[in-house]
């Protein structure tokens, strides 16, 4: 039996190395760049959970979408719930968060403040704040949910 020299598993462990960090950066440039986003996440201006806080103090009446900017099954609520931002001229005081950059921390401490029951699984969720007090909070939504929602009385 031929011994293969040892310098040839040098080599696999490299191979193998390498096709495991090829493999992380083309699926990190894959989630970044070419998986399918929501229009509506590119249509709205987003924040981070980070800063939501302090925006919220700057701005009492706002509405807060959460949702994931990856699911595309909801583009037909979004689109509903897009036409009644244009149509109440709301664009202003719409923010949008990625549901992925949410931590367990962040909805207790959310729900602490405005008294809302969010969580991971009643998403997406639209929430209207009125002089920083939650006016309303609309769960797990629908294209009925959305088109029954009044808008007219946020300034």
């Amino acid at each position: 039996m031929k011994k293969i020299p040892v310098k040839n598993y040098f080599i696999l462990v490299g191979m193998i190395v390498i096709v495991v960090i090829v493999t992380f950066f083309l699926a990190k440039f894959y989630n970044n760049m070419l998986k399918p986003t929501s229009d509506f996440y590119k249509y709205a201006k987003h924040i981070s959970s980070r800063e939501l806080f302090d925006y919220l103090q700057e701005n009492s009446s706002t509405i807060i979408y959460i949702s994931d900017k990856y699911n595309t099954v909801i583009e037909d609520q979004e689109k509903v719930f897009k036409e009644k931002i244009v149509e109440h001229n709301l664009y202003n005081n719409l923010i949008y968060i990625d549901k992925n950059g949410l931590t367990e921390d962040f909805y207790k401490q959310f729900n602490k403040k405005y008294n809302t029951h969010i969580n991971e699984y009643n998403l997406p969720v639209i929430i209207i704040l009125d002089d920083s007090v939650v006016k309303n909070a609309y769960y797990s939504l629908s294209v009925e949910t959305v088109e029954g929602i009044n808008f007219g009385d946020i300034r």
